[in-house]
C-alpha cells in the first residue's frame, strides 16, 4: 500500500482553509455593526468586506482546486473484486484503488479496474488520468471479436463515497476495430 507523503498536510491545509473561509463569514457582519473611531464610511467597510470575503473564498477555492487530484492512499485491487459487467463475463478485475479528500474532507475513492486506461496527464498536480480514449493491440481485438466483445462497452472506473456508494464510473465504447472512447457516467475523479 502506498501512503501519500503529503497526505497530513493536505488534510491540515484543507481543514485550516475551510475554518478561516467560515471564519472570515462569521466575523464580516461585525464590520459593519461596529463604529470605528476612524469613521469608516460606509462604502469603505463594504469595500473591505467584500475583499477580505473574496480573498478568503479564492484562497479557500485554490486550496480545494489544487488538492483535488491528490491521492492520500494507493492499494491493488484484490482479484476478487469485480464490477457487475466483469462478473456477468466470468472476469475477474485487477487495477488500482485510489483515496482521496474533497474540501470537506469526504472520502472518495477511485478503483480503476484496467490500469492500462491510466496516461500521463499536463494538469497541474496531477501525475496520471483516465485515459479519453484507448486502442487495443490487433492480436487482442481478434481475441475480443473472437468472444463476442467488440463492439461493446465495459466499466474502466469507479468512484464511490466513504459509504461505498457509486458515484460515477468511467464507461469505455469499444468499436469493432479496436478503438474505445470513453465517457462518464455521474461523477468520476479521473
Amino acid at each position: 500500500m502506498y501512503y501519500g507523503p503529503l497526505a497530513q498536510t493536505f488534510r491540515r491545509l484543507k481543514i485550516f482553509s475551510v475554518s478561516s473561509l467560515a471564519l472570515t463569514c462569521v466575523m464580516t457582519p461585525f464590520l459593519f455593526l461596529i463604529e470605528t473611531a476612524s469613521a469608516v464610511p460606509l462604502l469603505g467597510r463594504v469595500v473591505l468586506a467584500g475583499t477580505v470575503l473574496a480573498t478568503s473564498s479564492i484562497s479557500t477555492a485554490l486550496v480545494a482546486w489544487s488538492g483535488e487530484p491528490y491521492v492520500h492512499t494507493l492499494r491493488w485491487l484484490p482479484t476478487e473484486t469485480t464490477t457487475a459487467e466483469a462478473e456477468a463475463a466470468g472476469k475477474h478485475a485487477t487495477g488500482l484503488e485510489l483515496a482521496t479528500y474533497t474540501l470537506g474532507l469526504h472520502e472518495r475513492i477511485t478503483r480503476v479496474y484496467d490500469t492500462a486506461f491510466l496516461v500521463p496527464t499536463n494538469r497541474p498536480f496531477a501525475k496520471w488520468e483516465l485515459a479519453t480514449e484507448f486502442r487495443l493491440p490487433p492480436h487482442e481485438v481478434e481475441a475480443e471479436k473472437r468472444k463476442g466483445a467488440l463492439p461493446g462497452e465495459e466499466t474502466v472506473a469507479e468512484t464511490l463515497d466513504g459509504h461505498g456508494d457509486v458515484l460515477g464510473r468511467w464507461v469505455v465504447r469499444w468499436e469493432e476495430d479496436g478503438t474505445g472512447r470513453c465517457y462518464q457516467q455521474g461523477k468520476v475523479l479521473r
